[in-house]
């Protein structure tokens, strides 16, 4: 059972990490389901064409980051409306990702990834979690300890301080786009891999859910990794559920979401008090 929870709790947990440095400068990443999707696809496509599981997740890393750092620039230079290009950022990823799939693979279903890059994907389920949470606690001292890291905590709740100091909050913000773009990477490769294959809406909403993990989780890594271990449990329970046959289909799969649903009520309620 536990490890079974912690494999689905690493391609969150990846995520979420992204997320939180996308809150930290005050830019709420409604993209990261997008980016999921356009890294997983990615990671498949390049894996799928050089047999290396490796090329695959760093290929992926590389385009999914130089994404959003595209999309950060431009958002900074025009000064968009964050919210409005991070959802850009999913649209794109539903329109463009069936049409690549097509012309590359000839189909819009699922993508089977070859023995060897499958067999691979097994040392990566068993050893995304562990990766995560290193990343986690890596992730928390930069931000308590570094300047840099201090300086991205700041550049979305005090932007006019850090320019008092002569730094520049927009690169901050487009930083925290390219942070949440290499979190995104590791978990749409990490699923991809887990799986074996790139299937449609492989994210399975796991962009929205890293949003609730971050309010869940008070907005610090170390504790997001409680809320994520808390949702990958919700979404284990309802695995066994759907087995049983005794609860309603729409019920069970509605479970996860119910708890991402309180999550953002328990935050805001306690943001209020």
């Amino acid at each position: 059972m536990i490890p079974d929870v912690l494999a689905q709790a690493a391609p969150l947990l990846f995520a979420t990490l992204g997320a939180l440095a996308s809150e930290y400068a005050g830019v709420l990443a409604v993209f990261m389901e997008g980016a999921i999707t356009i890294a997983a696809f990615s990671c498949a496509a390049i894996a799928y064409g050089s047999g290396s599981a490796a090329l695959g997740v760093a290929g992926s890393t590389l385009i999914t980051m130089a994404l959003l750092f595209a999309v950060a620039r431009f958002t900074e230079r025009t000064r968009a409306n964050p919210f409005i290009t991070g959802i850009a950022v999913n649209f794109l990823a539903a329109g463009l990702i069936p049409r690549l799939s097509t012309l590359l693979f000839g189909t819009q279903g699922v993508v089977q990834l070859s023995p060897r890059v499958s067999l691979a994907g097994e040392f990566v389920r068993n050893a995304g979690f562990p990766a995560a949470l290193c990343l986690a606690i890596a992730f928390a001292l930069y931000l308590s300890r570094t300047s840099q890291g201090l300086a991205l905590r700041n550049s979305g709740s005090a932007p006019d301080a850090l320019a008092a100091r002569g730094l520049k909050p927009g690169r901050y913000r487009a930083l925290s786009w390219v942070i949440a773009a290499f979190f995104a990477s590791l978990a749409g490769s990490e699923l991809v891999l887990g799986l074996g294959a790139y299937v449609p809406s492989v994210s399975a909403g796991r962009g929205w859910t890293a949003l609730a993990a971050v309010y869940l989780g008070y907005r610090n890594p170390l504790l997001c990794v409680l809320a994520v271990i808390a949702f990958a449990s919700a979404s284990y329970l309802t695995d066994i559920l759907q087995g049983t046959g005794r609860i309603p289909a729409t019920l069970i799969l509605g479970l996860p979401y119910a708890l991402a649903l309180a999550a953002f009520v328990i935050a805001r309620k306690n943001r209020s008090n």
